[in-house]
């Protein structure tokens, strides 16, 4: 049985009156790259605060590494790389001496890790150029750089993504994907946008209000996004017979007495509908149908109005 890394029971954070996360309960298991997606507003970042100790919950508890005392909670958090919000750098210090100062506040001594880590998000090349004339994308990479510096067990990212233009979002992501598979990292990652983060997640956690709206595995959110072909005839039954016998189809569901969905082949869908007709099968109508992976969230927390 896989480990779990993080597990928030019933956690909240309130804000004067109003709750920013209500009673939502969180499972990150050991070697995931759990996206938590939700709209701007929705309490990612105040989840991850409280994870990473920047920020107290008002109640409910945190177990990091299956300790749960303050004390112990303190010390696993010594196992976790965190990029919340915009990263903190000197401007007039370069990529490496903003790293060797970042070390030294938490006093690590691991020196060599310093390029190692820059070569790593791509800033090998960086030299002496100092933050403050960096590009955004160049900024994220250094922030990413001081989260891993330390090779730290769990990686917390706060929309990491957030600006940076396609090609810097495909590197980003090639980083993490890395990061997971190299160093068997677990990370933990919000987003906003759940097409960012669905090239690499391997479990979603999406949020609404403050509240866990669904947790479920990537294979699942897959399966239930997929793209078929709905066909309506006057006996599904014996159409799913005649595409299996005769096309070769394997991937079909009886969804009742006259549809079937038709999980293959979408491009075929004349040849099927041929075959269908010359064996005697009235069909009504035959078009692809299903919903992607924005249209599913949108839909999960009730619409357009609260995307």
């Amino acid at each position: 049985m896989t480990e779990a890394v993080i597990t928030a029971n019933n956690i909240t954070k309130v804000y004067k009156k109003t709750a920013a996360v209500s009673n939502l309960n969180l499972q990150v298991t050991q070697g995931d790259i759990y996206a938590l997606v939700g709209q701007n507003g929705a309490g990612k970042t105040t989840l991850l605060k409280m994870i990473c100790g920047l920020t107290p919950p008002t109640s409910g508890s945190l177990e990091l590494f299956s300790q749960t005392t303050p004390h112990s909670l303190a010390a696993a958090r010594a196992h976790m790389g965190t990029m919340i919000e915009t990263p903190g750098f000197y401007p007039y210090l370069s990529a490496k001496d903003n790293l060797a100062y970042y070390q030294m506040q938490r006093g690590s001594k691991n020196k060599a890790a310093i390029g190692e880590v820059l070569e790593f998000v791509g800033l090998a090349d960086a030299g002496s150029k100092k933050f403050r004339d960096f590009s955004l994308g160049m900024k994220q990479r250094l922030g990413l750089a001081s989260a891993i510096v330390d090779s730290p067990d769990v990686l917390v990212l706060d929309e990491p993504i957030n600006g940076l233009d396609p090609m810097g979002i495909k590197e980003f992501r090639e980083i993490i994907r890395k990061l997971n598979r190299e160093r068997k990292t677990t990370i933990l990652i919000s987003s906003h946008i759940l097409g960012e983060l669905s090239q690499i997640a391997t479990t979603y956690g999406f949020i609404s209000h403050g509240e866990m709206v669904e947790h479920i595995s990537a294979q699942n959110l897959q399966e239930k996004c997929r793209s078929y072909l709905r066909i309506d005839t006057d006996n599904a039954q014996t159409a799913a017979n005649l595409l299996q016998s005769r096309c070769g189809c394997r991937n079909l569901e009886i969804v009742n007495a006259h549809t079937l969905h038709v999980g293959e082949r979408m491009d075929d869908a004349g040849m099927f509908v041929k075959e269908l007709v010359e064996n005697g099968i009235t069909v009504s109508q035959v078009y692809r149908a299903g919903i992607n992976l924005e249209e599913y969230f949108i839909q999960l927390i009730g619409g357009t109005t609260n995307a």
